[in-house]
């Protein structure tokens, strides 16, 4: 799964939804991010310049291609870009600087996610590509991320089992099995939905809270 960081901090002030006859298609598709011009904006995540320019809507633009069929673009820069097209770029790296040229009202990142395919029912196909919405993809790394005593207490659990099965009113219903026995039986009847793709935390996690009320078992590590 793709991480991305935001290219710009500060609130959004038109969201992807924002509907105007001076859109293609009547949707913003993108979010708007005021800040004070020359602010840096940042490479949202690693990947190859796709094209560096000016247009009169744009005005001064950047789009970059990355991994897995995802493209950002960043509009309205104070100026020419300092990377150049078929530049490799990291995340967090500095592309160019706010700004308001082009068609814009004031200093402000005009910020595009795309991808080939429609990854969730909220995309917006314009252009021959489906836009995202930055607000359900972007910043995701941080709530994701485990702690070292986090991560200690996984392996914990992991290497301290075995783990025995319980029965809906709480009763061992079991012999103990190691982590990965019951894995195996997890996923033997775990089936992501047809077509499913860039399935988040929670949708997994609801997936999975659903197949064990389906064999009404519940994990729990015993005491040694």
């Amino acid at each position: 799964m793709m991480r991305f960081i935001w290219p710009v901090a500060g609130a959004i002030s038109r969201d992807f939804y924002y509907k105007s006859s001076i859109y293609i298609g009547g949707q913003h598709a993108a979010v708007d991010i005021p800040a004070v011009t020359g602010t840096p904006i940042k490479d949202a995540a690693d990947g190859k310049v796709k094209g560096v320019g000016w247009d009169i809507y744009s005005g001064f633009f950047v789009a970059i291609d990355h991994a897995d069929n995802w493209t950002t673009r960043y509009r309205h820069l104070y100026g020419q870009s300092p990377v150049a097209v078929g530049q490799r770029v990291t995340q967090g790296q500095v592309i160019g600087n706010v700004g308001s040229t082009g068609w814009s009202t004031g200093p402000h990142l005009h910020f595009d996610l795309w991808h080939r395919q429609k990854l969730d029912a909220k995309a917006f196909y314009k252009n021959g590509l489906w836009a995202h919405d930055p607000e359900l993809y972007l910043g995701k790394e941080d709530g994701m991320a485990f702690t070292s005593e986090q991560k200690q207490e996984i392996r914990d659990i992991i290497f301290d089992g075995p783990f025995i099965a319980k029965d809906a009113q709480g009763d061992n219903s079991s012999e103990p099995h190691d982590l990965e026995h019951w894995m195996g039986i997890l996923i033997e009847h775990l089936h992501a939905p047809h077509g499913a793709g860039g399935a988040d935390l929670e949708a997994v996690r609801v997936l999975i809270t659903e197949e064990i009320k389906k064999l009404q078992v519940i994990l729990s590590l015993t005491s040694r």
